[in-house]
């Protein structure tokens, strides 16, 4: 219960969220961006995960290992749907494309390029990957990590 009270709140995603409409039209720096991308979407899957993990007994040491894991994973998916604003199809995405542009939203891309923003999509997803294997060994080549990297690397 605590951390379903914890993470969707004003120090997680609701916080987040509000950052995020309230700097809406300004330049962001990378600080800013991370804060909002770690607790506007970070928030949510590290409460999915670390609830799990909690329900299943896992240790505080556990938990931590999850809450990083999770992490990684919120802020790949976060950099992944900049990336798809830029380069997705609205048919295939079922959802406008340059909308953060056209709200002048700083976004990963329009900070980094897309390239950059490629690559730090896919570095985070490979450091969730890693630290669900160290959490877990049997976990490589698993769906979880197959599932970890789609998110990063989707098309849609």
């Amino acid at each position: 219960m605590k951390i379903l009270a914890e993470k969707p709140g004003i120090y997680g995603m609701i916080g987040g969220q509000t950052a995020d409409v309230e700097k809406t039209g300004q330049k962001l720096d990378k600080e800013t961006l991370e804060f909002i991308f770690e607790n506007k979407t970070g928030a949510l899957i590290e409460a999915s995960m670390m609830i799990g993990a909690a329900l299943a007994g896992a240790s505080e040491e556990e938990l931590a290992g999850v809450r990083d894991c999770a992490s990684c994973i919120g802020m790949a998916f976060q950099i992944a749907d900049d990336i798809l604003d830029v380069t997705g199809d609205e048919k295939t995405l079922g959802k406008p494309v340059h909308s953060d542009e056209r709200n002048d939203k700083t976004t990963w891309v329009s900070l980094y390029g897309l390239d950059k923003a490629r690559e730090d999509a896919r570095a985070y997803s490979l450091r969730a990957a890693r630290i669900l294997r160290e959490m877990r060994p049997d976990a490589e080549d698993s769906f979880l990590e197959d599932l970890i990297i789609y998110l990063a690397e989707r098309d849609r």
